[in-house]
């Protein structure tokens, strides 16, 4: 009887282990699938001209997408043409009295188009920096894999739930649109889809600064516990093993610094741009705030154009709050580093010099 039971306990052992090691295979092939997902989305939407394999993940350039591209931004170009023209002759004549709705039209599209020409503009002159970028990164992530540079769970965790937001923001949008379509056609619209390829387009280039900007996060926290490992090790090795690894640590943090600056320069108009529509988005919504609590035009014309303005705004200030957040952990990276090796342990002279490049 007692070896039964033993025999039961080692058999449990067993498969508690063999199900921890399947919860976590489940979460990296989710993210490996969200990534996919979200390549394909770029390049569905005119944004790059390569692709992820499947099976290795690696990047791979595309003439069909590369060709693709450019056909799909000109259309996008010429569809936003023909919705501004349509709302002119049908709808801006109903609102040209009211100083709101001219304001708001205006403003909308202007904004339209200087997202979308900044979204051009940084598909076709910058996709080799692109995708350099990205192909730099999957290194730096597979070199802190093979040092064994871990990432804490919960580092881990923030990241997913970030990307699974992202996919529901992504849901969202596309569900408005699809909604404001019907609701086009059922007002006149001769072709209510015009804007739906443009929004798309812009939402595709902020995901990729987005997941851009994800990836810098993991590969800047493996640096730090590889960085951890060595000043905070209470058994440290040779004084030649620290300075090595020190080294190849100050190599990758550099690499890191270089491709966030390298990110900003290739995303700058981008994020100018949708800055700018954020601020436009925030005023429209704190008008419609006021009117509403004010009790004023909840029946008249104006009114309902705003409502749709206000449908249209309230995913990119969701999407801001989001960019926001994985922005400030970007931007707080090199200080958490630093504070990192200023912590008091025992270390030698040397190590103390050469972990200087964090710590001026």
């Amino acid at each position: 009887m007692t070896g039964f039971n033993t025999s039961i306990l080692i058999y449990s052992g067993y498969t508690i282990v063999a199900l921890k090691e399947e919860s976590g295979k489940v979460m990296p092939s989710l993210r490996r699938l969200v990534h996919l997902g979200l390549c394909f989305f770029c390049a569905l939407n005119g944004i790059v001209d390569f692709y992820a394999d499947f099976r290795s993940g690696r990047l791979r350039w595309s003439r069909f997408l590369s060709i693709y591209r450019i056909v799909h931004n000109l259309l996008v170009l010429v569809l936003t043409t023909l919705l501004l023209l349509e709302f002119w002759n049908n709808y801006f004549r109903e609102s040209r009295d009211s100083i709101q709705l001219t304001l708001n039209f205006f403003a909308y599209f202007l904004m339209v188009y200087l997202t979308i020409i900044s979204c051009i503009d940084c598909s076709i002159r910058l996709q080799g920096r692109i995708i350099r970028t990205l192909k730099k990164l999957q290194c730096q992530e597979e070199l802190g894999r093979r040092r064994g540079y871990t990432l804490s769970k919960g580092k881990e965790r923030f990241l997913d739930c970030l990307l699974l937001l992202l996919i529901a923001i992504l849901t969202l949008r596309i569900g408005i649109h699809v909604a404001l379509n019907v609701l086009h056609s059922r007002m006149g619209f001769r072709h209510p889809c015009y804007c739906f390829m443009s929004e798309c387009m812009i939402f595709a280039m902020n995901s990729l600064a987005f997941l851009i900007l994800t990836d810098i996060c993991r590969c800047w926290w493996r640096m730090e516990s590889g960085l951890k490992a060595i000043l905070q090790d209470p058994k440290p090795r040779t004084v030649a093993y620290q300075l090595q690894q020190i080294r190849r640590l100050e190599a990758m943090s550099q690499c890191l610094i270089d491709l966030t600056a390298e990110v900003c320069g290739i995303f700058q108009f981008v994020f100018f741009c949708y800055l700018i529509r954020n601020l436009w988005s925030g005023i429209v919504v704190g008008y419609l705030l006021i009117r509403m609590f004010l009790g004023h035009g909840r029946s008249d014309v104006e009114f309902m154009y705003l409502v749709l303005a206000f449908v249209t705004c309230i995913q990119p200030l969701m999407f801001s709050l989001l960019m926001s957040s994985v922005t400030h952990t970007t931007g707080s990276l090199l200080e958490v580093a630093k504070q990192i090796v200023r912590t008091p342990c025992r270390r030698n002279a040397q190590v103390d010099r050469k972990v200087s490049f964090l710590a001026p």
